[in-house]
């Protein structure tokens, strides 16, 4: 490992040399955003009344919920198309917001294959990305987009390399800079270094820092989606190390985006333990006024390819956020098991969320023994890895990752990035809640292990065999594999 990522805050010189050398030269509609205080202050007045980070800040004080579909075509009019259909027939606004994502040549910085794509959706009267590639259309571009919406709006911003993305997304009141390293390199990267993502997201995290700084207040997303195939510990772990990056850079509104595993009372204990781990962690090493809003990414699992099942899942991520007092519920519909999000797709979506909002009222779950006893295995699990990564780090946690990553003992199952040991194994418990079948070098305290280890046995006594390789690769597709009528035999 090099060791030349430290934690430390970008200085001015710095972040405006990288700005200048590296960020703005990615592509022609970087010059549009040049003048870093004309588009703070074009964004604080687009921003108005759509503010992202002060909407979610609003609805927490409020123990609301905001609902946030996703959406993304290839032009710009497809999109504002998209958007006002939903906010229509839904009434979005105002207890909700956008998600837009990028294509994927946008995503892999191949802006000239995004070009293409976009005169080929012209010439054919069709979107032929799979979704809006912002750094070709620029600043102008998306700010027609905020203003034609109700609802404040995030991008969902790159693969490796979101730093133009999210320079033109903030330039035109949008949010975005997604706080990302360790996160990025497991979801969607093969090749680069943990230690050069964290510093790539140096720079977006203080990108938010100086708008935030100025006036116009930003909430990255700080994910824990991963590939959807993780421990609940783990994901934790990934939101709590990064709050520590992404505050040194002077974020101060983070939303805490958890992957779903679909089991509601670990999935609920992973989003307290969370945010409560945040606050301590932050505090710890003086960052005394964050805001950490919980939010949910839906099971990013197999899914079932059938409408019914699809919608059953749909329902059921949305209630175990509702029920654990997510801030954010991003949805998925049920056209992304062929295709991307339609809006009519999404629509759907938006309605059965709405639905569920009105028959659940201000339920919440209720403190229970199994809860409790939930959170304290996951709290455990992350306290374990967060104290070995700033042991190895001697305090510094960008270090003490990279380090863990080398080690071995930062892993997980699967992931397409290289650096990554894969010695570990999960699989769903009779109740498929994901436990560690094979917890590789992880320093998970005996306890937790015991607990893992009970949970399956029990799994192991109700389906009458012995746990399995087998058993891991079926687990992939449990909640995608519908289960056929079986013929009755005469």
């Amino acid at each position: 490992m090099s060791e030349q990522v430290r934690n430390k805050r970008l200085w001015d010189d710095q972040f405006f040399k990288i700005r200048k050398e590296e960020v703005l030269p990615m592509w022609e509609t970087g010059k549009e955003v040049e003048n870093l205080e004309e588009c703070i202050a074009a964004a604080k007045e687009l921003s108005q009344g759509k503010n992202h980070a002060l909407k979610l800040k609003e609805a927490k004080d409020k123990g609301a919920n905001l609902l946030i579909p996703q959406f993304g075509q290839a032009l710009t009019e497809y999109v504002i198309e998209g958007l006002r259909y939903v906010e229509e027939e839904t009434d979005l606004a105002p207890n909700g917001m956008w998600n837009i994502y990028s294509d994927s040549y946008t995503r892999k910085l191949d802006f000239r294959s995004a070009a293409s794509g976009i005169e080929r959706s012209k010439k054919e009267g069709m979107s032929m990305l799979n979704g809006w590639p912002i750094v070709n259309f620029g600043v102008e571009e998306a700010r027609k987009i905020i203003k034609a919406t109700q609802v404040p709006l995030n991008f969902n911003s790159t693969d490796e390399d979101g730093r133009l993305a999210s320079e033109i997304a903030l330039a035109a009141g949008w949010n975005a800079c997604t706080s990302r390293s360790l996160q990025e390199v497991i979801a969607h990267c093969k090749n680069i270094p943990l230690e050069e993502e964290i510093r790539i997201n140096q720079y977006e995290s203080r990108l938010a820092g100086i708008y935030t700084e100025k006036g116009v207040p930003i909430c990255p997303q700080n994910p824990c989606n991963l590939t959807g195939y993780d421990s609940a510990g783990y994901r934790s772990f990934v939101c709590v190390s990064e709050s520590l990056l992404a505050a040194e850079q002077g974020v101060k509104y983070q939303m805490l985006l958890h992957g779903l595993n679909m089991n509601m009372i670990q999935d609920i204990a992973m989003i307290r333990v969370t945010e409560r781990l945040c606050y301590e962690y932050c505090s710890r090493f003086g960052y005394k006024d964050m805001v950490f809003m919980p939010g949910t990414f839906s099971f990013l699992g197999a899914w079932p390819a059938r409408a019914e099942e699809a919608n059953a899942m749909i329902a059921w991520n949305t209630i175990i956020s509702l029920m654990g007092g997510a801030t954010g519920v991003i949805l998925k519909c049920q056209d992304e098991a062929f295709a991307t999000p339609t809006k009519e797709g999404m629509a759907m979506s938006v309605k059965l969320a709405k639905h569920l909002l009105t028959l659940m009222g201000t339920q919440k779950i209720a403190e229970n023994e199994k809860l409790r006893l939930e959170e304290a295995m996951i709290e455990m699990e992350v306290r374990a890895l967060m104290e070995k990564c700033l042991e190895a780090g001697d305090g510094d946690m960008a270090i003490g990752m990279c380090k863990g990553v080398e080690a071995g003992w930062i892993d997980t199952m699967l992931t397409p990035w290289k650096y990554n040991k894969g010695n570990v194994m999960v699989m769903r418990d009779a109740e498929n809640a994901v436990r560690y079948f094979n917890a590789g070098n992880i320093p998970l305290p005996e306890e937790v292990k015991e607990y893992h280890r009970e949970k399956l046995a029990q799994r192991q006594k109700q389906e009458g065999r012995e746990l399995s390789f087998d058993m891991v690769v079926q687990d992939l597709q449990f909640a995608s594999k519908i289960k056929r009528k079986q013929a009755v035999r005469s």
